[in-house]
């Protein structure tokens, strides 16, 4: 660790960002692949689009009903421990869906049990740990950790599609649940809980340097607290509901997945109903999964050196204009799949690493991994219920079009959440 107050790129923290990146790829590789074993699922048993899109409300929900506790076992046991055994947990299940028939199986096997492994491994977990080993860089660190989901986006449907031609959808997700082993052991070897236990501080900075609380600029970057008496609070879960900015955030963690996981869940199945192959919609699923982490890189980095909020709103207007690309898809489906792939997915890389930032920034402190299961339960139900919503509206009137309009106004309105929580008003955060 560099005495000269500048962090040091050395820094441990960077080799848990590597793990977190690989984790979060695998994990949200299970979750967004989904989208492709829909299509075959459906196929084979003959189901509604709004009853088998339920398997995924269910596993949404069940993720993030977990995620309360997931924080806590975070909180007490750290990372080390509860990933490994999260991945284990989730590989069983998988290993359980090779066998299911019925849809009370996929409800079973995918929607409670897999979901209780995702969330594990998943997002909740790294969003309570990750804010500890770094403030200065903090969005540009979830970033870089959470644009695995993007790579896992990119590489495991397109995979798991070839593997569902070629073997069908029992044989691909064993294969999954075997990927899913992999990260057992890249946990146990380089996880760790915060800075602290290898003897260091936040973003490798001497411990002369670590005083966020100082009410003033500090040589290394430490953000200018701006609301003192706020950040003195050591905050709780029961402290945290008591105010406003907690259901601002509440707000925006239902609403910007609503819209998030109401097109993603059903842009497989939108592409191909414009006219694409499942293959070739698979593979604008993947490039939008790694356009989805340039943006939480990218966001993540921004969200740094201005605010949050601004970078959440520029990820917002992205998005929007990939919903509207894929709106508009008849009119051009040789152009326009490819740029709904790369507006929505910069745009909705903005929550994974903007999300939890600013939580972090508002209510940072040891029972943070409470306080950020308890608000990513909206997370969940915002999902679940988009997700619902969007095959709901398809049954219905046979078109998506009204539910991703609906997206849009969704994604716009948690932006305004975003903006009243107001972080800028409490921690300055500037990394020039």
């Amino acid at each position: 660790m560099r005495k000269n107050g500048k962090p040091d790129f050395y820094y441990y923290g960077w080799i848990i960002v590597i793990t977190s990146f690989l984790t979060l790829g695998v994990a949200f590789g299970v979750w967004y692949s989904f989208s492709v074993f829909y299509l075959a699922i459906i196929a084979d048993f003959s189901w509604q689009r709004a009853d088998t899109a339920g398997i995924f409300s269910l596993f949404t929900i069940s993720h993030y009903l977990f995620a309360f506790l997931t924080g806590w076992l975070i909180d007490r046991f750290g990372p080390r421990l509860v990933i490994p055994v999260g991945a284990l947990w989730l590989a069983v299940a998988l290993k359980a869906l090779t066998r299911a028939n019925t849809m009370h199986d996929f409800y079973l096997f995918y929607g409670i049990l897999a979901a209780i492994g995702v969330s594990l491994i998943g997002f909740v977990p790294h969003a309570a740990f990750l804010p500890r080993w770094f403030v200065r860089r903090r969005g540009l660190a979830m970033g870089l950790a959470m644009s695995g989901v993007g790579i896992g986006m990119l590489t495991i449907p397109p995979l798991m599609q070839a593997l569902i031609s070629r073997q069908g959808w029992r044989f691909a997700y064993q294969i999954l649940a075997i990927i899913v082993l992999f990260t057992i052991p890249i946990n146990l070897f380089f996880q760790r809980r915060d800075p602290q236990q290898l003897g260091l501080q936040a973003d490798g900075l001497a411990n002369e340097d670590c005083s966020p609380t100082s009410g003033r600029p500090s040589r290394s970057g430490i953000p200018t607290i701006l609301n003192h008496s706020w950040t003195v609070i050591e905050w709780t879960c029961q402290k945290a509901i008591k105010t406003r900015q907690f259901w601002f955030l509440a707000g925006g963690f239902f609403l910007g997945p609503f819209a998030i996981q109401g097109v993603l869940l059903h842009a497989v199945a939108g592409l191909v109903d414009g006219g694409l192959s499942p293959r070739n919609a698979a593979s604008i699923f993947g490039l939008l999964g790694i356009c989805g982490s340039i943006g939480k890189i990218t966001l993540g980095f921004f969200g740094d050196r201005w605010n949050r909020e601004t970078a959440n709103t520029i990820g917002m207007a992205s998005a929007t204009l990939g919903v509207l690309a894929l709106h508009g898809m008849p009119f051009n489906p040789q152009l326009l799949p490819y740029l709904f792939a790369v507006c929505f997915g910069f745009g909705y890389g903005a929550a994974a690493p903007l999300f939890p930032s600013i939580a972090a920034d508002i209510f940072q402190g040891r029972h943070f991994g409470r306080i950020f299961g308890l608000l990513s339960l909206n997370l969940g139900f915002g999902g679940a219920v988009g997700a619902w919503f969007s095959g709901l509206v398809f049954d219905r009137v046979n078109s998506y079009q009204l539910a991703f309009m609906l997206d849009i106004a969704a994604l716009w309105l948690s932006c305004l959440f975003f903006w009243l929580a107001a972080p800028r008003r409490i921690r300055l955060i500037c990394s020039r």
